[in-house]
């Protein structure tokens, strides 16, 4: 599902989900989309059916009765999908608070719109304690932790004052509770109590419990008491009596409760981080090893006792003491480390755990564990999460994926050792649609780092279906560049036989229109015994790469001035321009058919003012723009034309829909669709750079049936470059032209729904012709409701 809309650069303040249109398989020029993973619970409030969760991976709401889960990101007005806390106040809206390092609050409606945002640049928000009028907000602002209050007016909710006055130096926050005139605040300090009606600024007016003076890392409200955890021994504070009493202190020198909650009937309800605790007045009545780690435990209105964990939510059931998992179809983890769209057209990305693949019907995960299971699931529901497990160990994390001339999947690992210490290998080759076929390419193919540690930084496959691996660390038998042919025969090219352009961090690999071969690595102290301290490499060769009749070498600067030699990513575009990302910025290297003067001249270098550095990477898409990715400032493109799309700022979670400025990777397919991997999930974004279309086959236009007055207009997609439009009658009548600029964006047009005065078209059935200057043409009606 795709939505559209900007954001402006000023502080965002309201949201509607409904004020944002919504597309469902067809989206225009400039829509984005979101792909998270809302499987971490850290905080969840019931409101009749609907659990509502605070996830690392937007808001997720489960509904009991539909059994049915929803997302909401950033797409929905979301400053941020990190999230920290939700509460529910008096008016039945809720109170996010965002997690480290991004602490916004913002305010939802029922249909979860966003009502209100507050930024100030706090770095995390604990807590809320509500009142009818009053909210009380717990936060960390760098090294300081103070308390926020907000006000109602009768309309809405403002910022009123902020306290963080103590009388002693808080280390943390834990939790807050409001009961009447007085405020609770848990601390590592102890609990502090405060009339919320006094001056709160003067440390004097906040009271330390004379009995609760230890580290609380648990704080929560009970009815009418407080509920706490302090230096593992659990308490109960009486808000009526103003007095505490021990009630639990069975690991009080053991294990670490995770949480813990009170019931109806008085029983104490714990977690570990493994198991599933059930308390007796002194001891444990049971516990139970599910196998998730947990978060949080929450006690529902009928009862029942659920479980936040890292990977859903889990249901106990207490007669049988056994779980029901509820877990949300999503992505595997947000951290996505590498993307590849398959010739079919399916996404595929790569994290430290394992591969997600973007079906039609949902996300599909295979997850890598370092053991001897292989679980591979015949039926899979794609309302749910779904996973295969296999035994294989995927290091760091996977740092790049190219698709085999035999359909299967290459996936470079950053980080790993051979059997026997770990199921790992520097790439794993994988059957994506078959994940129990797999093959581990370790140490007897491959180059290493000391103690067998195997880097595999980037395969390249060139137009004969060789694969080109950029062996990283190659530093015991210097060899960092390896070749696997179709048919499976392996190649190695060592330092020596370079003659010393080689080096041994190879980062980067691409190939030019005559099928040299270039690599480009980054300066690095391990570059010894004659090899070259980054810059760029250039290969050329004769007869079989994997045992060539002769090579040629040749080193490249990496920059006009050699001031810098890492090359952070490099690639050729279509009219053979290498372009070369390093800590300077961008520059594009005219190349020309001559392998000792390989480079005509340096361009321009673009983007100085940005901060790449290792991580950083481009990207080519259809239309030989170049995408540059920051693994801290977002993504800036450069068009084929040297403009800046969609301007010099390029795309940062500030200016746009973007999950997150640290890019890890971006890819295209041949829809238009960029997809851009961060450290928060996956961004996708609809752009103007779709693959040429070469004729008017695949025209589409909708909305279908068009309504009219509208802010949404019309569009027309499937274009040839250089299409025009016209919009007419039955009868031929031209009401409308669309010339093929500045209205035609890219391989789409666009139809307010206007004629040539400006006035709104009548009910009925019109004519789209779309033409170009060869003399092609196709025709289509659309039905039109003039509301």
């Amino acid at each position: 599902m795709f939505y559209s809309g900007t954001i402006p650069n000023t502080m965002r303040k309201f949201y509607s989900l409904f004020l944002i249109h919504v597309l469902f398989s067809q989206v225009h020029v400039g829509d984005w989309d979101a792909y998270t993973s809302p499987l971490e619970i850290a905080d969840m409030v019931e409101v009749d059916s609907l659990l509502v969760s605070a996830t690392n991976g937007g808001l997720l709401v489960y509904d009991r009765v539909q059994d049915e889960f929803k997302t909401f990101t950033k797409i929905h007005g979301l400053n941020g999908t990190d999230l920290s806390t939700v509460k529910i106040d008096t008016y039945n809206q809720y109170w996010i608070g965002g997690a480290s390092p991004d602490g916004f609050i913002q305010i939802l409606d029922e249909q979860f719109s966003v009502l209100e945002s507050f930024d100030y640049d706090l770095t995390f928000i604990v807590d809320f304690a509500i009142a009818d009028t009053i909210v009380f907000a717990a936060f960390q602002q760098n090294q300081d932790w103070g308390i926020m209050e907000f006000r109602f007016d009768g309309e809405q909710f403002f910022y009123k004052d902020v306290y963080n006055n103590w009388p002693v130096t808080l280390n943390e926050i834990s939790g807050l509770v409001l009961s009447g005139e007085m405020l609770y605040v848990g601390t590592d300090q102890g609990m502090f109590s405060g009339n919320w009606k006094s001056n709160l600024k003067d440390p004097a007016n906040w009271q330390q419990n004379d009995e609760l003076t230890g580290l609380i890392s648990i704080f929560k409200q009970n009815g009418s008491d407080i509920l706490l955890l302090m230096e593992n021994d659990i308490y109960v504070f009486n808000t009526q009596t103003d007095s505490s009493s021990l009630v639990w202190d069975h690991y009080h020198d053991s294990y670490e409760l995770v949480d813990i909650i009170k019931d109806e009937e008085g029983i104490i309800w714990g977690l570990l981080v493994k198991n599933f605790l059930k308390m007796s007045s002194t001891a444990i009545s049971w516990s139970e090893r599910p196998g998730e780690r947990f978060k949080r435990i929450f006690n529902l209105a009928d009862g029942t006792k659920v479980a936040g964990t890292t990977t859903g939510l889990l249901f106990l059931d207490e007669n049988s003491r056994t779980f029901i998992r509820q877990k949300p179809n999503s992505l595997l983890m947000n951290n996505v480390s590498a993307l590849h769209v398959l010739s079919d057209g399916r996404l595929v990305a790569g994290s430290k755990f394992g591969l997600m693949i973007k079906e039609a019907n949902g996300w599909r995960n295979i997850v890598g564990i370092n053991g001897d299971d292989l679980i591979i699931s015949n039926n899979k529901d794609y309302s749910r999460f779904v996973a295969d497990t296999i035994p294989v160990h995927f290091g760091n994390y996977i740092t790049d994926i190219e698709e085999g001339p035999d359909g299967l999947l290459y996936c470079g690992i950053r980080g790993t050792y051979p059997e026997p210490r770990v199921h790992g290998g520097g790439i794993v080759v994988i059957d994506i649609d078959n994940p129990e076929n797999f093959t581990l390419i370790d140490t007897n193919h491959l180059d290493y780092f000391y103690d067998q540690y195997l880097i595999v930084k980037d395969i390249e496959k060139d137009s004969y279906g060789n694969l080109w691996i950029a062996d990283t660390y190659a530093t015991t038998n210097f060899e960092p560049l390896k070749v696997l042919t179709p048919d499976n025969a392996w190649g190695a090219y060592n330092v020596t036989s370079s003659g010393g352009a080689l080096s041994l961090t190879p980062n980067t690999i691409d190939l030019d229109s005559w099928g040299r071969i270039w690599i480009g690595s980054f300066e690095d102290n391990h570059n010894v015994g004659g090899a070259s301290n980054g810059g760029i490499a250039m290969l050329d060769y004769t007869g079989d790469p994997a045992n060539p009749d002769e090579t040629e070498w040749t080193n490249v600067n990496a920059i006009s001035d050699a001031s810098t030699n890492s090359v952070w990513s490099l690639g050729v575009n279509s009219n053979d321009v290498l372009y070369v990302l390093t800590p300077k910025g961008l520059n594009g290297l005219t190349l020309q058919y001559s392998n000792s003067n390989p480079v005509a001249f340096y361009g321009f270098t673009y983007f100085p003012n940005i901060s790449f550095s290792l991580g950083s990477k481009l990207q080519i898409d259809p239309r030989d723009n170049i995408w540059v990715a920051s693994p801290t400032q977002g993504v800036y493109v450069l068009t084929s034309s040297a403009s800046y799309w969609p301007d010099i700022n390029g795309l940062t979670s500030e200016n746009s829909y973007l999950l997150s400025n640290n890019i890890n990777s971006v890819a295209f397919d041949e829809t238009g669709l960029a997809y851009i991997a961060t450290d928060k999930g996956i961004s996708v974004l609809k752009i103007p750079f779709a693959k040429e279309n070469t004729s008017y086959s695949n025209v589409d236009i909708f909305p279908s049936p068009f309504r009219v007055p509208t802010v949404t207009p019309l569009t027309i997609d499937g274009l040839m470059d250089g299409s025009s439009c016209k919009i007419m009658t039955l009868t031929g009548r031209v009401l409308k032209t669309i010339e093929s600029r500045p209205d035609v964006e890219g391989y789409q047009a666009f139809w307010d729904g206007r004629d040539e005065a400006g006035e709104w078209v009548s009910t009925g059935v019109y004519l789209v012709a779309v033409y170009d200057k060869k003399g092609a043409s196709s025709f289509s009606k659309i039905a039109v409701i003039r509301n």
